[in-house]
């Protein structure tokens, strides 16, 4: 389902140059990022699938798109316990960015979408600007047949709530020179696709069987007869394939040691545990 729009930026609100002396405490920068509330209304654990959609720029630009872990990073806060959550660019959807995370059961979690710093203040140019959507994936189990599964036989309700926050920052911070700085803050909340806080979201049909190169992986990982010989570990490509693949896992399923030594024979810079 649509949640809201997002929006992210690290750039100066004012073109710097031809401002008269006066006016540059004022031309500062806007350093944006996406936050999203969920509370699992539901007596199980959930795994969610976020989904963002840009709008790509016309010509090509790097500040103008997500680039996971270089201008931008995905994190999930669960009972206070912040992590990072892999933000991968679907494949053949080159406007669609997606991550996975899991919220026990009655708990809420703020999902944040954020520049990365100090990286996005140089060059400060980042702005990017799309939609949001939030899925419930089938999942993988061993029973009652190996494959994708839906989690849930019926809708599942969340409360929901988007916001914007923001931090105006000086256009030259950080200066060793100054001693004192000016620091401003926004917050405001965004309007729902729906309209309404209370919502619910379809579970996704599963599949009996997993099309794909990794099928014997999930498999092994299953069964613990995982035989470590038959990886590629060149295949960028079927790496990228097997993040959004094991993102679906349930952990309760597979041994999550085989399970990361899996992501480090593939030189995926990715840890999976249970939480």
């Amino acid at each position: 389902m649509e949640i809201s729009t997002f929006e992210l930026l690290a750039k100066p609100i004012a073109p710097v140059k031809g401002i008269p002396a006066e006016l540059l405490p004022v031309a500062r920068r806007i350093v944006q990022g996406y936050f999203l509330t969920i509370s699992n209304l539901e007596a199980i654990d959930l795994l969610y699938r976020i989904e963002f959609t840009v709008s790509l720029p016309v010509p090509p630009d790097p500040n103008k798109i997500l680039l996971d872990k270089k201008n931008v990073f995905l994190v999930v806060d669960v009972e206070g316990a912040n992590f990072e959550v892999p933000l991968s660019q679907v494949k053949g959807k080159p406007k669609v960015y997606r991550g996975f995370f899991k919220i026990p059961a009655h708990k809420t979690a703020s999902v944040e979408l954020l520049p990365k710093l100090p990286e996005a203040l140089d060059p400060g140019l980042l702005e990017v600007r799309g939609y949001v959507s939030l899925f419930l994936p089938a999942i993988f189990k061993k029973i009652p047949k190996p494959g994708l599964h839906p989690q849930s036989t019926k809708p599942v309700k969340v409360l929901l709530n988007p916001e914007i926050r923001g931090t105006f920052l000086p256009n030259d911070f950080p200066s060793k020179a100054k001693t004192e700085f000016d620091f401003d803050q926004i917050n405001y909340t965004l309007a729902i696709a729906s309209g309404k806080g209370l919502n619910e979201i379809p579970p996704e049909s599963g599949q009996p069987i997993i099309i794909g190169p990794f099928e014997p992986i999930l498999e092994e990982l299953s069964n613990g007869t995982l035989n470590l010989a038959s990886l590629e570990a060149d295949n960028s490509e079927k790496a990228q394939m097997l993040v959004q693949l094991l993102a679906q896992l349930d952990a309760s399923d597979v041994n999550l040691t085989d399970l990361n030594t899996v992501m480090e024979k593939l030189e995926i810079a990715v840890r999976m545990s249970s939480i």
